[in-house]
């Protein structure tokens, strides 16, 4: 029987090319929202075309004490000014060969999800909806 011996985060993950060290976790969906084409009084598609793509998903991990929350870190717009939201990019990179697991140049932070123990943890964790995701096959 062979023993295994665990290890840190085998990837990073950045936002706005600065690695997000709370993060514990993150989970993404790329949806190419291919559409059906259907031809006159078809019943059934002729062929699926590409449309728009998107990509979402998740972040979880903890939130720092005086740290000042994602709006600190100039990740989501403060309540004062909610049209003036940013962008953020997000990049998960493999810790050992430094290769680009996905890179989401554009992302918007849809929502925040805060869980406080009295006596315990603080855990934040956002979702995320991007614009175009590049791959680490894409860059061949």
């Amino acid at each position: 029987m062979s023993n295994v011996i665990l290890t840190g985060a085998s990837v990073f993950i950045y936002l706005n090319n600065k690695l997000y060290g709370p993060a514990q976790s993150i989970s993404y969906t790329i949806d190419s929202q291919d559409q059906e084409i259907y031809g006159v009084d078809a019943f059934y598609p002729q062929e699926i075309a590409p449309s728009r793509g998107s990509v979402t998903g998740s972040i979880s991990g903890l939130r720092v004490r005086n740290s000042g929350g994602l709006v600190a870190l100039g990740l989501r717009m403060p309540a004062a000014s909610p049209l003036s939201g940013n962008y953020v990019s997000i990049r998960i990179r493999d810790r050992s060969t430094g290769e680009d697991i996905i890179f989401i140049q554009q992302a918007r932070i849809t929502n925040e999800q805060n869980q406080v123990a009295a006596k315990g943890t603080y855990k934040l964790s956002f979702s995320f909806k991007g614009i175009m995701a590049i791959q680490s096959s894409d860059r061949k």
